[in-house]
């Protein structure tokens, strides 16, 4: 396959194997509340039209996650098999999660990555996004399984 023949398309309910195996391979580890199934099923309830998949030859090889509150955009969950990495895959998937994001008003996008996750940090350095001061806190509000 020519790595640069995929496309990028919202998310469709036969998607959801592909992407639930992507994920479990990608993130690997992640807490419970991440679980794929459940991230699925609520993203598909706010803005699912910014659940975006990079499909190729009847197959999912990417995804993001993003979202607009009104304030700020969000991605969450970029994937890309490791086997199709540095195919312009990840790069297109932003370029599309922003130009979605700016159609809404959306003036910034924040994102959230591990700092341990060097190669994830240079790969967002490199298409223009920036380390800013910040701390990052959380709360658990619910079992995402109530939700």
């Amino acid at each position: 396959m020519d790595r640069s023949d995929f496309e990028i398309r919202p998310f469709l309910d036969g998607d959801q194997a592909a992407v639930v195996e992507l994920w479990e391979e990608v993130f690997a580890g992640d807490p419970p509340w991440n679980a794929p199934a459940e991230m699925i099923r609520r993203k598909k309830t706010v803005q699912p039209e910014l659940f975006l998949v990079a499909h190729s030859q009847e197959k999912v090889i990417g995804t993001v996650l993003a979202g607009f509150d009104g304030v700020r955009g969000w991605i969450h969950h970029l994937a890309v098999s490791p086997s199709q990495r540095r195919g312009g895959v990840a790069t297109r998937l932003m370029q599309a999660a922003e130009d979605r994001l700016v159609k809404l008003g959306c003036p910034k996008v924040n994102l959230q990555v591990r700092s341990t996750n060097a190669g994830v940090i240079a790969f967002y350095r490199a298409v223009g996004y920036e380390v800013e001061e910040r701390v990052s806190m959380g709360k658990r509000l619910a079992d995402p399984r109530e939700l």
